[in-house]
């Protein structure tokens, strides 16, 4: 018990410590001018957390719901949407922001989205993945997880192998107050304080019964 604890103590520091590596890179990065995304194919790993710009024109048919995402205690959902990029076949997917759900989930909210070129300024990040039992298929516009391979399959589209966080003020009344990747360091500095608490404890009700079995009170 107590290695199994100690052990998973361990674990949450170096998870927090993780976390605190991530937050030093973002801060230095953010500091460079954005790297512009156009119509040949990059290099996700020499990217992950940098800002990037890219200019094309928004494929609404295409956007997408991201579903259970709260904002401030309300729920709603995360907009995805590709960029076709100017001069290529390439597009990059964007997530936009974030939009209130509404009463009546048979109503999508509307997204407001300016025609023709437009550039947008954000974030790399690398696409998470998702191990899932169900089909990958998915009907209508809103989605429990995205992933670039489901999003390629659905769409038919080619696409960058990033997804932007936008952080421009695109006048479009989407919410754009992404976490930094530092968050939740100081959770897992607490839940290590737990394992160790736990270690101690299995520690001490060993020390109890061990010298208690042998005290000449017990048969």
């Amino acid at each position: 018990m107590v290695i199994v604890t100690v052990a998973m103590g361990r674990w949450q520091l170096d998870r927090a410590q993780m976390r605190e590596e991530r937050s030093e890179r973002y801060d230095s990065l953010a500091k460079l001018a954005p790297v512009a995304i156009g119509g040949e194919r990059i290099d996700a790993g020499r990217l992950d957390y940098h800002r990037v710009s890219a200019r094309g024109r928004w494929l609404t048919e295409y956007g997408i719901y991201l579903d259970n995402q709260v904002y401030q205690g309300q729920a709603g959902f995360d907009i995805y949407m590709p960029l076709r990029l100017d001069g290529s076949d390439l597009c990059v997917m964007v997530n936009r922001g974030w939009v209130a759900a509404g009463r009546d989930r048979a109503h999508l909210p509307e997204i407001k989205t300016r025609g023709g070129s437009v550039e947008i300024v954000g974030t790399v990040q690398l696409p998470a993945r998702f191990k899932e039992l169900g089909p990958t298929f998915q009907e209508g516009r809103i989605w429990e997880n995205v992933t670039l391979e489901r999003l390629t399959a659905w769409s038919g589209l080619s696409l960058q192998p990033v997804i932007i966080q936008q952080t421009d003020d695109a006048g479009d009344g989407l919410i754009r107050d992404w976490p930094r990747p530092d968050s939740g360091a100081d959770r897992n500095r607490g839940y290590a304080f737990q394992w160790f608490a736990f270690a101690a404890l299995a520690c001490l009700l060993w020390a109890y019964h061990f010298f208690r079995r042998g005290s000449p009170d017990v048969e």
